[in-house]
Formats: C-alpha cells, structure tokens, sequence
C-alpha cells in the first residue's frame, strides 16, 4: 500500500472519528474537513491532514477532495426534515458530484439498515434514501456501509439517571461497536472487491432495544424508563422541541422495520465484528 490519503467528511463525529483514528493506524494518510480545525486537533491529536471548512462551502469541499484517493462520508442531519435533506441527501449529492469531478477513486458511505425505497417514510429515511441514490448515479464507486444501531448511541438516551426507552421496539437488533465498523471501513479501502456494494453491517448478537438497554443500565447505574412515541411527539409540540418531535418519528419509523438485510457479505470481505454488547459496557467503565 503505497500511503493512499483518504478524505473523512465528519470525522470529529461519534461514528467519523473511530473511522479516521482506524485509517490513520492502518497506515493511511488521514485528511479531515473541519470547521474548527483546532477543536479537531485536540480532539484526534496530531498527524491528520485538516482543511477548514464545512461540506456546504463548495470552494473548501473541493480543496479537501483535491489529490484524495477515497472519501468517507459520515454525516448526521436532524431533527428537522430540513436539516435531514441538507446533510443527508443535499451533501452526500454535491460531495459526490465533486469527487467524480475531481477524480477520487472510491466513496464510502455510512447509512442505515432500514434505508429503502419502500422504507422512506420518515424524512431521515427518505434523505438517506436520496443520497444513496445520488452516490450511485454519480458514477464514483461507491460503497455504501448499512449499518445497525452503534452500541455508542446508548448513552444518548440518558437523562439524569433514566434511559427512555421510546416506543414499542420489538425487533431483534444486532448491535455494533464502532471501532469493529471502523475497522470495517478501513479494511474496505484495502480491497476492490467493496466497490459499488451495499455492505450490511451487524455485530455478533441481537438484542432488542429493550434489552440492550437493560445490559447498559446495569453497568452505567440507571434505571430504564418508557415512554411511547405518541407521548415523546406531544410533549415536543407543547415545548416547541424539535429534537423530541424529530425522535418521536425516527423510533415510530424503528417500531415499524427491523433487519433484513445480511451481515455475510461484509464479513467475509471485510472481518466479522467480534465485540459483544457486555464487553463494550464493560470497557466503557474503566
């Protein structure tokens, strides 16, 4: 491997920056736009190549992909429809269009296991939906990552000592820790055999939300709450909270699809995760 560069677009995100930590410890030279480069340099430590500026600056965007040979798009729009479409189709579109123009070799992509033309019935969905679609017509090659719930996202349903369980989530989940994904990701800019590939990525058991959140309960010393989605979306009007509304249609979409995709394929090429939900709790507590 001959030190190729790659460009990772949300690389200080919770799911972009194990993906930027794995390329640069598998040899890769990392590249990162930023829009604060010092909170990125603080946040990933030195070594990284950072262009500041943000996707919708097209005069940035193009510095950052000029002489990369791959970019990773690890983006996270909401909780308005409008924040979904400008991040999750909007930008993964231009970033794409501007990779052809600029001859990238390879985008890969991190969306969502229920990502569908028939499941694009929340605006999340139907954006992710979009981009995907944008990427493929966009002529680069393509990898796209259908990812199941991280274990990371766990703690994001903490508040105080509670862990809101929201809606009726009965569907058998294989949740993945993020750096068994990352490695995923990197592995797959080691190999022609990912390009133009919708890639399911599961890690090795399932559990339904309800229960995962019960294992991290034990470990993180809170108590599981529930709370409907009707109820979530009331509230979120009475308080004008966008980001519960926005919540309270994302688990609705989640009450109603679960995994149906299959892991073989990307565990065969890129190496089957292997970290379990009570190991990841476990490491969390030291």
């Amino acid at each position: 491997m001959n030190n190729p560069t790659i460009l990772v677009i949300g690389g200080t995100g919770m799911l972009g920056a194990p993906v930027a930590q794995q390329l640069k410890a598998d040899g890769f030279t990392v590249r990162l736009l930023a829009r604060n480069p010092e909170k990125a340099r603080k946040m990933l430590g030195e070594g990284y190549e950072i262009i500041s500026g943000e996707v919708a600056d097209a005069k940035a965007l193009r510095a950052a992909l000029t002489g990369v040979d791959g970019v990773h798009i690890s983006l996270k729009g909401g909780p308005t429809a409008a924040d979904y479409e400008r991040m999750d189709h909007l930008a993964t579109r231009n970033i794409a269009q501007a990779a052809r123009e600029t001859g990238v070799g390879r985008v890969t992509l991190l969306s969502a296991y229920a990502v569908s033309a028939e499941k694009a019935d929340t605006p999340e969905s139907r954006s992710k939906f979009r981009g995907e679609t944008a990427l493929k017509a966009s002529g680069v090659p393509f990898t796209i990552f259908r990812a199941t719930w991280f274990m990371e996202s766990l703690p994001l349903f903490v508040q105080g000592k509670s862990l809101s369980l929201i809606g009726d989530q009965i569907h058998s989940l294989h949740w993945v820790a993020a750096s068994d994904y990352a490695r995923m990701v990197s592995n797959s800019y080691q190999t022609d055999e990912t390009l133009n590939k919708e890639l399911y990525i599961f890690g090795p058991e399932a559990y339904t939300m309800g229960d995962a959140m019960k294992i991290y309960a034990e470990h993180a010393g809170v108590k599981v709450t529930l709370l409907s989605t009707q109820m979530l979306a009331v509230l979120g009007a009475l308080t004008f909270n966008t980001e519960w509304k926005g919540m309270a249609t994302l688990m609705k979409h989640y009450e109603k699809w679960g995994e149906d995709g299959s892991p073989d394929e990307a565990n065969r090429l890129l190496g089957t995760p292997k970290i379990t939900l009570k190991e990841w709790c476990q490491k969390k507590r030291r």
